[in-house]
């Protein structure tokens, strides 16, 4: 009866230990670091708030959208955050954390033993078989279990760091993608009207040449130079239908389905101080990360400075004893002795990578800074390029090339100086067309480095 009595206590032991470690999943929006404010009030597709709690066969994916007519860059990055691939998967990864903390803060499993002694013995000897069941479980010391799943839910946050700073980057790509369709239409539009003022040079020059009151190289010239024309217009278009699938690919399209896409080149933002954007970093993910990053290695070293106290496990169970045919109760008590490993090498190697860390977090802090001034210094050259090209360069341009036009038109120049002030006019379109390129990618770099948009 006492051996029973015994070997009841000890399974219900067993099942009070276990009980203490089922853990219980935080809050679901607390998975999630606090969104940066650029395109922060932006939908996004998340996994279900029950995630850690459903059977995941039953998720379904979620319906995607694929625009047709024009779309807006609001549009763009809206459908990009809510339908992004990786984006999306990578959600997945932030509740995956969660569960590995979870698991992190569950005690290890209690250990039955069935042994059989005196068993097979010769004849020369007294059959004596014993037969005994143990459960031992190990007691850990130190808080290591809190402690193991306070380091599990430190590297879930920097998952969701890693979440956050993905945001901010598709954000930011799809509005670079969607700036360069921008473009490329612009630049279809200007080589149509080009191609369409170089076909209207070669019918003078026709004409001309026809009637004898013009050499006929001068109806080579314009021809070759509406088919160069041409062929540019096609290489443009080959560039917008690369432009379109990119954007597209986006939000997880195989095909573009938008027509084309709305926004004015000319419309440029008020550029802060560099120190302003400089006041901005801190709330980059790429930077606030480290202070949770720094946090995780103090909690690792805690960890590691537990692992050194050593754990006792403690057994019971009962034993049946045949050559008397009663049962009777053991006991037992481990205890490892730190004699030859007392973790110091473990607790060291923590140390370090702390140290790590903070120099990390400094070396962060620079790139980020480094980054930043490089994106300005482009967004200055390019706006400068950009205001004295539509003040002084294009307007001076235009003039001479419609002077010349109307001069060749009227029969008074001859089509080789028509043709110099069209490429001059030419060029400085194009090169308007890139400086405003590269002026809004250099905006949209400041953004995503900063995760803040320059209008706030």
């Amino acid at each position: 009866m006492i051996a029973k009595r015994c070997a009841a206590s000890i399974l219900i032991g067993a099942g009070v230990m276990l009980s203490v470690g089922c853990a219980q999943p935080r809050p679901f929006d607390d998975l999630w670091v606090a969104a940066r404010p650029y395109r922060s009030d932006m939908k996004l597709t998340r996994p279900p708030s029950d995630t850690l709690e459903r059977d995941q066969s039953t998720v379904q994916a979620a319906a995607e959208t694929n625009p047709d007519g024009a779309i807006t860059l609001q549009d763009a990055v809206v459908l990009a955050l809510r339908q992004n691939p990786t984006l999306r998967a990578n959600g997945w990864s932030v509740a995956a954390a969660e569960a590995d903390a979870m698991q992190m803060g569950r005690p290890p499993n209690p250990t039955a033993t069935l042994s059989v002694e005196n068993f097979a013995a010769p004849d020369s000897l007294p059959a004596l078989p014993r037969q005994t069941l143990r459960i031992s479980q190990v007691i850990e010391l130190a808080n290591k279990r809190e402690k193991r799943q306070q380091l599990g839910e430190a590297r879930q946050r920097l998952v969701a760091w890693d979440y956050e700073a993905q945001r901010i980057e598709i954000a930011a790509r799809t509005a670079a993608r969607y700036v360069a369709v921008l473009v490329a239409q612009k630049r279809i539009a200007l080589t149509k009207q080009q191609l369409k003022l170089a076909e209207t040079a070669y019918d003078i020059a026709n004409d001309r040449a026809a009637n004898g009151t013009r050499p006929g190289f001068e109806r080579d010239q314009a021809h070759a130079r509406a088919a160069l024309i041409q062929i540019e217009l096609d290489q443009a278009r080959q560039d917008l239908a690369s432009a379109r699938a990119d954007l597209a690919a986006s939000w997880g399209a195989d095909e573009p389905a938008f027509e084309s896409v709305g926004g004015e080149l000319a419309a440029l933002v008020e550029l802060p101080s560099l120190d302003a954007l400089q006041q901005r970093l801190p709330q980059s993910p790429h930077v606030a990360r480290w202070a949770d990053e720094i946090a995780l290695r103090e909690q690792a070293i805690d960890l590691e400075r537990a692992n050194a106290v050593t754990d006792p496990s403690l057994g019971g169970g009962v034993r049946y004893l045949s050559e008397l045919d009663e049962t009777v109760g053991v006991a037992e008590v481990s205890w490892p002795l730190p004699l030859l490993d007392d973790n110091e090498h473990g607790i060291l190697a923590a140390r370090l990578r702390f140290s790590q860390a903070v120099a990390e977090q400094e070396a962060a802090k620079t790139e980020a800074s480094r980054q930043l001034s490089r994106a300005y210094a482009k967004a200055q050259a390019a706006s400068q390029t950009l205001d004295t090209l539509k003040s002084k360069a294009v307007p001076a341009a235009s003039a001479a090339y419609e002077a010349t036009r109307d001069a060749y038109e009227a029969g008074q120049t001859e089509y080789l100086t028509t043709l110099d002030a069209e490429r001059s006019l030419l060029d400085l379109q194009r090169l308007q067309l890139d400086a405003a390129l590269a002026y809004h990618k250099a905006i949209i770099d400041l953004e995503h480095i900063t995760a803040s948009a320059l209008s706030q």
